[in-house]
């Protein structure tokens, strides 16, 4: 199990910060979206107001190559892991991948002790179109979000957000034309290689305050590998 940020405890009641953790705004953008630099900064998806955390990173040669590879030769893996047993199996559904393969088992190994939970939920999608290209809230209680290649996930903060304007409110017109950006240039967008956590409407205490976020243009010429863990 990863101790870079500690467990937190057994379940989503834990959510909440562990004692002695200093949660600093590091480079935000309103009350609910925060930029961090490091793992451990990750904490701050417990402040009450924060519903999205974007730890930026930079990948090393071996991964950028590794992504390189696996954009050009699969389409994708669904699978489900049991934590203390994540390893094997990650090799497995990843073989001859073994970079790639460590990322994803470290960032499974982070959200399980961000949760307490014990089984995780794993998605490894190579996209040729924006998968939910509308703004949206997922009915989860949390998402880690990785961008392998491609654009990275576009988020907005809960002030810039007319939430009547999510799906159905939205008239079935495009984000741009519906209203539910109250200030369209606060759309931010993640990078490659950067890990999201979306506070899902599910997460305790928040619903109606799902983080809102749409995926980015893709093409055959142009495809997105994004890897989004879940926690079961």
């Amino acid at each position: 199990m990863s101790d870079a940020v500690g467990q937190v405890g057994p379940g989503l009641a834990a959510a909440r910060p562990r004692e002695g953790v200093d949660v600093s705004p590091a480079d935000s953008l309103g009350s609910s979206l925060r930029f961090v630099e490091h793992v451990a900064d990750l904490t701050a998806i417990f402040e009450p107001k924060v519903n999205i955390v974007s730890l930026r990173r930079e990948a090393s040669a071996a991964l950028t190559e590794e992504t390189r590879r696996a954009v050009g030769e699969w389409h994708g893996k669904l699978f489900t892991v049991a934590v203390p047993e994540a390893e094997p199996i990650v090799a497995e559904q990843l073989i001859g991948l073994p970079t790639l393969a460590a990322d994803a088992l470290r960032w499974i190994e982070v959200l399980a002790d961000l949760t307490g939970s014990l089984h995780v939920g794993v998605r490894l999608a190579r996209l040729e179109s924006a998968m939910c290209p509308r703004f949206h809230v997922d009915r989860v209680p949390i998402r880690l979000v990785t961008t392998y290649a491609g654009r990275g996930t576009e988020v907005l903060s809960n002030e810039h957000v007319d939430r009547a304007r999510l799906g159905h409110g939205g008239l079935y017109t495009t984000d741009e034309a519906s209203g539910v950006m109250i200030t369209p240039n606060h759309v931010r967008s993640t990078s490659t290689f950067d890990v999201v956590l979306l506070k899902g409407d599910t997460w305790p205490d928040n619903a109606g305050l799902g983080a809102v976020h749409r995926s980015p243009p893709a093409s055959a010429a142009s495809p997105r590998l994004v890897m989004t863990l879940d926690v079961l």
